[in-house]
């Protein structure tokens, strides 16, 4: 294996401690943490998601990564205007 694929992979290894946070920090606190932990979490999955794309040279975890980023400022977008309507 070569010393790119093993840091790209390590790298990618690295990300599920953040990931582990925010996942936490989604789970147990107040609503407007829990917002900005979502986004968080779906910011260090494209992330994620990009680093293993070049890593194993697949275009679908790109794709996945795309789609996930868009995604999650949607996500993010309409669970915030539901937070402002009973807040």
């Amino acid at each position: 294996m070569s010393s790119a694929f093993n840091g790209l992979l390590f790298g990618a290894e690295l990300l599920l401690l953040p990931l582990a946070i925010a996942t936490y920090i989604v789970i147990s606190q107040d609503t407007v943490r829990r917002l900005i932990g979502l986004q968080l979490v779906g910011v260090i999955v494209s992330v994620l998601l990009a680093l293993l794309s070049i890593t194993f040279a697949t275009e679908v975890f790109a794709d996945l990564a795309i789609t996930l980023a868009l995604l999650s400022i949607g996500g993010g977008l309409a669970y915030a205007h539901f937070l402002e309507r009973w807040i």
